[in-house]
């Protein structure tokens, strides 16, 4: 994929490493983390077990848990690019809740606007939340990443409704992704 040239401001903000969630950081250094997706297909196997056996479990939005032996029980962090109620939160009983930007308030960190700005320049489209979940992990240390319900829109989230228009460029994600697991830097667990 060739990507277009970054102007040179956004050089300055790719530099911005998460220290606004320094805590989060912290809290993934060196753990083996499972970033959990929101495809439909997630329901498709049973990795409850397996997800649960990390040292860290991150989840986003409306990703609430209806089916434990799919999904697993645990949650640590939760990015949000939603608003959720006070009982929806409470439902995660996360430690750390983190909005992906400004514009949402249910979380008490906020990830800057820099690096989001940067991948939409690289993605030329607006970044999904996975993938910000994934760059986190690789800039905090995380010992090993894993995706689960990641399958990059071969089924829809599963709780959105039908017809839904994503704002995100899936197929260059994926791309990513799947350079980054060649390299050995994360599993992608879609067909296992």
């Amino acid at each position: 994929m060739k990507l277009k040239a970054k102007p040179r401001h956004l050089k300055d903000e790719m530099n911005m490493l998460y220290d606004e969630i320094k805590p989060v950081k912290e809290f993934i250094k060196g753990k083996s983390v499972a970033i959990v997706g929101n495809a439909k297909s997630l329901f498709d196997h049973k990795f409850g077990a397996e997800i649960d056996g990390h040292d860290v479990v991150i989840r986003f939005n409306r990703g609430f848990i209806t089916q434990t032996e799919r999904q697993g029980s645990k949650t640590d962090i939760v990015l949000l690019a939603c608003e959720l109620s006070l009982d929806e939160k409470a439902s995660y009983k996360a430690k750390f809740y983190v909005n992906r930007s400004k514009k949402t308030k249910t979380g008490e960190l906020t990830i800057c606007d820099g690096r989001r700005r940067v991948f939409r320049v690289v993605l030329e489209s607006q970044p999904s939340s996975g993938f910000l979940a994934v760059d986190l992990c690789m800039t905090a240390g995380a010992s090993k990443i894993d995706l689960y319900g990641f399958d990059f829109e071969k089924t829809p989230t599963f709780y959105n409704p039908a017809g839904y228009q994503t704002k995100h460029d899936y197929a260059k994600e994926k791309e990513i992704m799947l350079d980054l697991q060649k390299r050995g830097v994360l599993t992608i667990h879609e067909n296992d």
